[in-house]
């Protein structure tokens, strides 16, 4: 009866370690790639198309082909809109993007899913909000 309780607790404690060293091995954004993910922000309002979108937010996760609620990294675009990750490696990536218009008008995406393949790739992925 020891044994199989020793074999049990055993087996417990193995399939619990495996599963932390798996979670905590999750990638995180830079600074350790060669890999870029860099583009525009822009909007539609209904009136005008492709209103430039200063200082939205752009989210990124790692690992992820589809879309998420827990991203590794957000960052704000320049005032033209502009944004850029660095430091990726190679792997999966979900990007994801939000603004909010200076009439409190909401604007975002369902987000893109991209495939990084080589070392010192550059990915442009220019993002229209609605």
């Amino acid at each position: 009866p020891n044994i199989i309780k020793k074999d049990l607790i055993y087996k417990y404690w193995t399939n619990y370690l495996f599963t932390l060293v798996l979670f905590a091995c999750k990638k995180v954004v830079g600074p350790d790639g060669e890999n870029k993910i860099e583009g525009t922000i822009v909007y539609k309002n209904g009136v005008n198309v492709n209103n430039v979108a200063p200082n939205a937010t752009v989210y990124i996760s790692s690992g992820a082909k589809e879309a998420t609620t827990e991203y590794n990294q957000a960052i704000l675009c320049d005032i033209n809109g502009n944004y850029k990750f660095e430091g990726l490696q190679k792997g999966s990536y979900f990007l994801k993007a939000s603004y909010t218009d200076a009439n409190g008008f909401y604007y975002t995406t369902s987000g893109y899913a991209i495939e990084l393949n080589n070392k010192k790739n550059i990915v442009r992925i220019d993002i229209t909000l609605e």
